[in-house]
């Protein structure tokens, strides 16, 4: 009856942990979750719009200089005019510039002047109007010779004595504009729009083949918050849609470029947003084998320079997203020196620093090349001297640098040009980054490079991002630290009991030992000594758990309770630490009650844990009941007095108790119900009204005093006592009243066979 109820007790308990942690689990990765995709968005958008600002500053930089090559060209038509001479010189003498692919002059009588000949615009164009608007940029119109054509045209006047003797007009292809910024968002893994602000007609669209007006997105499904009449009547800002090509939304940063009456804008999808939360193993094969793919095709398209620069800048990318999720994959840090070291075709690549950071990655076939020892020591000192040179002479926080053993090191160095020499190094590549305005250097470097340009090129792209991942690495790990440790004892805390919990039981490690450590008399202490020496003696304690089981986990599982797991230990090995943690107690006075659980192979850690627990309970009674300084049970204890008590002897005992009894009550454990024997009621018990234990903690928050509350709490646990009494034990206990007396508590066992607890005699007398 016992067992099944046991086992019942259990179960329940169990699908309320499994559920509990479910829930936990759950909300703690819908939380996480949620957090990343915020912040992945944040920097998404702050990366749109700083990428945003660069394209348009570009635009506006290439228009100007264009319409200033034009008025240098406006300027000599003036004097051809007023010269009396044709344009012909001025047409003949015309190269593409910028993005101005051909130039044309309208003159008063609307005729039109190109290089190829004279055109009649009447009717198409008109002069005095042209002239009133001064010099200007269009937006997408149609070509003056051509009405199948769309081009931008940019025009200035020509002016001779402050009169408009004629426009001259220089012709921007749409294809052209659309290749070079079309080539720049794509290196920027986004979409890139244009539009005239006035009509809405795109003049860059990276996205679509055909150019459209803007209009055509007032049809979109805008996310909460957002739409087209906003994006359109403001002059910057962000905006989200769902796309018509993917199921996916997609996010805009949009700015008016006001010199030009243009508004440029760049998106990109959810996936490209979100790309971090989203990224697998299987995706990351894919998009490998795509890039791999696109690098090829690539390859064959262009010269090999753009070849170079377009493998250095892609894969600088890549390397930028491994280092961003160095916190998920500590492995990506090798990965990302792989990569410098395989673009720069060097000997070896490392990336140090002055808090301690070392990491170091060789090719394999120079393996017996590798710098060890006092010579690595001396060859980092080195490079952080000259890294702080670095930094005092051109006041940056980063900069890129080549040292080689050349005529000028022997001049400067020459103690170094020989370790270079003898070590077989003959250029040493490395980016400086200096930070927090103090002495504070970052090193990221290769040795012996073979493609120069492409080490010093790549290095330079992600230095900066190498040494900021590394960085929030360690910041992210002291922070995990802080998070699992205690702060007072300096061991693990809940936190880390509750993650370890689930990897013990995936490891089932074998000879596993549990711990359970309760402090006795902490209250007592804190009241007497004060907080200080509480904390003193936790924090003493703490130490010798961490001395004893050194290698082994320790945590603290509450105010005065500690735990141990001890993993692959011997139980005669773990005695002998219990016996020298037992002797440093001795000699600080300090009492302690322990629970140990066993198993050769662990299944069930949490289990064991409970197991523990209940056998501290039993260890801390014992303590109360004897006083002894420290006391252990385990689950091969034997050591408590054994005193069998039956019915027959029930009348010669309560004879015996007549003149100083306070209470005697028959309990029954499986039920919970009582009857009182031969006196008046002690606790004021009403049968059938309430059950024995919720009476008997009512007794104890009443009558016992505070510095024995936990103890005689002890015997609410039925189960630690029907397991003391299937063992032949006496549960006993001697305590302090609130108005000073001294009680005895005893619990018999009414039930002949001892393995069959179930009738219990509960004796309260004066001492």
């Amino acid at each position: 009856m016992a067992t099944t109820y046991g086992r019942k007790k259990r179960k329940h308990s169990n699908i309320l942990y499994t559920a509990v942690t479910a829930l936990l689990i759950c909300t703690v990765f819908l939380t996480v979750v949620g957090f990343f995709y915020s912040q992945s968005e944040d920097e998404a958008y702050e990366m749109l719009h700083i990428q945003t600002k660069q394209i348009k500053d570009d635009i506006i930089l290439q228009l100007k200089s264009d319409r200033e090559n034009l008025v240098t060209m406006a300027n000599f038509a003036a004097r051809l005019y007023d010269d009396g001479k044709p344009y012909d010189r001025m047409f003949e003498s015309f190269e593409p510039i910028g993005l101005i692919s051909n130039i044309g002059i309208l003159n008063p009588d609307n005729t039109f002047v190109t290089k190829a000949g004279t055109l009649d615009l009447n009717g198409k164009i008109s002069f005095t109007e042209e002239a009133k608007r001064g010099e200007y940029i269009s937006g997408r119109i149609k070509d003056l010779t051509r009405d199948n054509l769309e081009i931008v045209r940019s025009a200035v006047p020509i002016k001779v004595d402050n009169k408009v003797v004629g426009i001259l007009y220089g012709v921007i292809k749409l294809e052209t504009i659309n290749e070079k910024y079309g080539l720049m968002a794509q290196e920027l893994d986004a979409q890139l729009f244009v539009y005239e602000k006035e009509s809405g007609d795109f003049i860059i669209d990276s996205l679509h083949k055909d150019l459209g007006n803007v209009s055509a997105l007032k049809t979109r499904k805008y996310n909460e918050g957002y739409s087209y009449d906003a994006m359109i009547s403001s002059d910057k800002g962000y905006t989200a849609f769902k796309s018509i090509y993917k199921d996916e939304n997609m996010h805009l940063h949009y700015s008016t470029i006001e010199d030009f009456n243009w508004v440029i804008m760049l998106a990109r999808y959810d996936s490209q947003v979100f790309a971090k939360a989203h990224i697998i193993t299987n995706f990351m094969s894919v998009a490998f084998c795509l890039i791999v793919l696109v690098i090829i095709v690539y390859f064959i398209l262009i010269l090999r320079s753009e070849r170079r620069n377009s493998s250095i800048a892609k894969n600088a990318s890549e390397t930028r997203k491994q280092l961003l999720e160095i916190n998920q994959k500590p492995e990506n840090i090798t990965g990302a020196l792989k990569n410098v070291m395989d673009i720069s075709r060097a000997r070896s690549a490392l990336f140090v620093d002055t808090e301690g950071e070392d990491f170091y990655l060789m090719a394999e076939k120079y393996k017996n090349h590798i710098l060890a020892g006092e010579d690595k020591k001396y060859f980092l000192a080195e490079l952080f001297r000259y890294a702080l040179e670095f930094k005092s002479s051109n006041n940056t926080i980063a900069g890129v640098m080549s040292i080689t053993p050349n005529a000028h090191l022997v001049r400067t160095n020459p103690k170094f040009y020989e370790f270079l020499k003898s070590n077989g190094i003959n250029r040493v590549t490395f980016a400086a980054i200096t930070y927090n305005n103090n002495d504070n250097v970052s090193v990221l470097g290769v040795i012996n490079p073979k493609s120069k340009y492409s080490a010093r090129t790549f290095i330079e792209e992600i230095a900066i991002c190498f040494s900021i991942a590394i960085y929030n690495k360690n910041h992210l790990n002291k922070t995990y630290a802080a998070a699992t440790t205690d702060s007072l004892t300096d061991v693990a805390n809940r936190v880390a009991y509750k993650k370890d919990l689930l990897l013990l039981d995936e490891e089932m490690p074998s000879m596993f030992t549990c711990v359970y450590i309760d402090v006795n008399e902490l209250h007592i202490r804190n009241n007497k000594y004060g907080h200080a020496a509480g904390d003193e003696m936790l924090i003493y304690i703490a130490n010798a758990l961490k001395s004893v089981f050194y290698g082994q986990k320790v945590y603290r599982m509450g105010g005065d309770e500690f735990l141990v797991f001890a993993k692959n230990t011997e139980p005669e090995t773990i005695k002998k630490c219990l016996d020298v943690f037992k002797e440093q107690l001795r000699i600080v006075d300090y009492h302690v009650a322990i629970g140990v659980s066993y198993r050769e192979q662990n299944t069930n850690t949490e289990e064991m844990v409970r197991e523990a627990e209940k056998r501290m309970y039993e260890a801390k009674a014992q303590y109360y009941q004897n006083k002894q300084q420290t006391s252990i049970s385990t689950d091969t204890d034997k050591s408590y007095i054994q005193t069998k008590t039956g019915i027959r002897e029930i009348d010669t005992m309560i004879s015996v108790l007549k003149e100083h009894y306070n209470g005697i009550y028959r309990v029954s454990l499986d039920n919970d119900n009582a009857h009182r024997i031969l006196m008046p009621s002690y606790l004021g018990y009403n049968e059938h009204e309430e059950h024995f234990s919720k009476l008997l903690t009512k007794y104890i928050d009443d009558s016992v005093h505070p510095d024995f509350h936990r103890a005689v709490m002890t015997f609410l646990n039925y189960d630690a006592i029907k397991r003391q009494m299937a063992e032949g034990k006496l549960p006993k206990i001697s305590y302090k009243k609130v108005n000073g007396e001294m009680m005895t508590l005893s619990v018999y066992n009414l039930n002949e066979n001892n393995e069959e607890v179930n009738d219990t005699l509960w004796v309260f007398a004066k001492e």
